[in-house]
C-alpha cells in the first residue's frame, strides 16, 4: 500500500480521537473544531486520487441528510451543538478514507476476502446487538446493508466505508458525542447506540455520491475525461 494512504490513515485515525476528546459547547469551540477538520481534509485530500467534485458532493448530501435525519426524524443529537461545525468536512474526510481504501492495490487484490469478512463480523455484531441490547433498529438496517453491498459494482468502497463508520460511531458514542434516539420515533423500534446497521446511511450516502458524480461525467466527452476522474469512477 502507498506510504501516503498509511499516514492519511494513521492520521486520520489520531485526529478524529483528539477531535471527538476536545468537542464543546460554544461558538468559537465550534468554528475551530470546523476549521481545523477542513483543513485537515483539505490537505490530505488534495493529493488523494479522490475527484474533488465527488468530496464536494458528499459534503452536500451528507449535510442535507443531517438535517433531515437529526433535526427532522430525530434519530440521533448531538451533545454541543445542533449540527457540530466539524460534521459537514467530517463526511468528507471518511469518504475520502473508503475511496482511498479501495483504491489501494493491495486492498484490491483481497477485495472478495475482505468483503466477505465485513459481512460476517458484521452479521455477528447485528446478532449479537439484537440479542443482548434488543437492536431491532439495527438488524433491520445492517439487512439492508447487506443488500447494498451484495447487489453494488463498488463492494470494496462499502465495505471500506461500513468499517470506518462503525469505528467512528463507537467512538462518538462512547465519549458522548452524540447519542441515537432509543427508540426510533414515528415507528418505535428499538434502537442501541449506536444501531448494528447504522452503517448503512454511510453507505447510501457513497452510493448517492457515486451515482450523481458519474452520471455528471457521463455528459461530458471522453476526451475531457481526465485520468484521475476516471479512477474516481470506477
Amino acid at each position: 500500500m502507498e506510504s501516503r494512504f498509511l499516514r492519511f490513515v494513521a492520521a486520520s485515525a489520531v485526529f478524529m480521537t483528539v477531535l471527538l476528546l476536545v468537542d464543546r459547547d460554544g461558538l468559537l469551540q465550534q468554528l475551530a473544531l470546523g476549521a481545523a477538520t477542513a483543513l485537515f481534509l483539505w490537505y490530505f485530500a488534495r493529493n488523494s486520487g479522490v475527484a474533488p467534485r465527488q468530496i464536494i458532493c458528499c459534503i452536500i448530501v451528507a449535510t442535507a441528510g443531517e438535517v433531515v435525519l437529526s433535526l427532522g426524524w430525530g434519530l440521533y443529537s448531538y451533545r454541543h451543538a445542533v449540527i457540530p461545525f466539524y460534521v459537514p468536512p467530517g463526511h468528507g474526510l471518511f469518504y475520502t478514507l473508503a475511496a482511498e481504501t479501495a483504491r489501494q492495490h493491495a486492498v484490491r487484490l483481497r477485495a472478495g476476502a475482505i468483503t466477505r469478512i465485513v459481512l460476517i463480523i458484521g452479521s455477528a455484531n447485528a446478532a449479537l446487538s439484537l440479542a443482548f441490547r434488543h437492536d431491532t433498529w439495527g438488524a433491520l438496517w445492517w439487512t439492508g446493508a447487506v443488500a447494498l453491498i451484495y447487489v453494488s459494482r463498488n463492494r470494496l468502497l462499502l465495505s471500506a466505508c461500513f468499517v470506518y463508520t462503525m469505528i467512528l460511531e463507537w467512538l462518538g458514542t462512547a465519549i458522548g458525542n452524540w447519542q441515537w434516539a432509543a427508540e426510533v420515533p414515528f415507528l418505535r423500534l428499538h434502537s442501541a447506540n449506536p444501531p448494528a446497521g447504522v452503517g448503512i446511511l454511510y453507505i447510501l450516502l457513497d452510493l448517492i455520491v457515486v451515482g450523481i458524480t458519474t452520471g455528471l461525467m457521463s455528459r461530458k466527452p471522453a476526451a475531457e475525461l481526465d485520468e484521475e476522474e476516471m479512477l474516481s469512477a470506477a
